[in-house]
């Protein structure tokens, strides 16, 4: 090859190489989502090797366990006086079910990752709520629902997950949960992207007016509602980028442990 067409290669190269630099730096753009999912033993819904690689990439650029800016007040875990460094946001748009309960139950933040919280209340049942799933009596194949409420002082947060059986089927149930939100005193704020999908709305919630952060991440389609204390999006939007990233490693096939607090 001539000076002239090293010269046009590695200019190319350089391009190529600013534009990706300036996807990730910007927290995953629409071209990012779409990746597909990695098969597990864990979870239902098998995948290609070729998602498998995707889905291995998706975890690279959103590390788990890694800590956004915002803390919440009432402490979640994160100790000294700097900001935690800022999580990376997850954004895949996995094709792989979650539907056994097993997985959706490790998928619900547990002690360890809400670190300073206090734990209240955990289920995993079927979507249509008719059966609770136990060791003795698991539900597998089938749609779930998980939820799990976490308290500190005054200050309450929640987490729900509900997995779905296809992209296409929680696209349709993000949208319904989307629509029950503005009826009445709620009202849709506006909040940086997350997962495949996402919305924000504050208003009044059991323990006075709070935040809700809708989630979609592929199959599942998940909430954080945090009140009880000062209306904080950004602190509400922590616990879900953590929620996420649960949802996306056990996608992966990998256990979920990703957390509040650096990894």
């Amino acid at each position: 090859m001539g000076m002239g067409g090293r010269r046009f290669t590695v200019v190319v190269a350089v391009g190529v190489l600013a534009g990706v630099l300036a996807g990730c730096s910007s927290g995953g753009s629409e071209d990012a989502k779409g990746g597909v999912g990695a098969s597990s033993s864990a979870v239902t819904g098998g995948a290609t090797a070729g998602g498998t690689a995707a889905a291995s990439a998706a975890g690279a650029a959103s590390p788990a366990g890694s800590a956004a800016a915002s803390v919440p007040a009432g402490g979640a875990g994160v100790t000294g006086s700097a900001a935690p460094p800022v999580a990376a946001v997850p954004s895949a748009d996995l094709e792989t079910a979650l539907l056994d309960d097993k997985v959706v139950g490790q998928v619900l933040p547990d002690a360890r990752a809400m670190a300073g919280w206090q734990e209240e209340k955990r289920k995993v049942d079927t979507a249509d709520h008719s059966v609770t799933c136990t060791a003795a009596a698991p539900c597998a194949g089938k749609p779930l629902s998980g939820s799990v409420r976490f308290s500190s002082g005054d200050l309450v947060t929640r987490f729900l997950v509900e997995t779905l059986p296809s992209r296409d089927a929680a696209k349709s149930r993000a949208k319904e949960t989307y629509a029950s939100y503005p009826v009445g005193p709620f009202k849709k704020v506006e909040a940086p992207a997350l997962g495949s999908e996402s919305q924000a709305f504050v208003g009044p919630l059991a323990d006075g007016d709070g935040v809700s952060i809708v989630v979609r991440s592929g199959t599942v389609v998940a909430s954080v509602t945090t009140e009880g204390g000062p209306v904080d999006p950004a602190a509400a939007r922590r616990f879900a980028v953590m929620l996420v990233n649960r949802i996306e490693q056990a996608q992966a096939g990998k256990v979920p442990d990703a957390g509040l607090g650096a990894a």
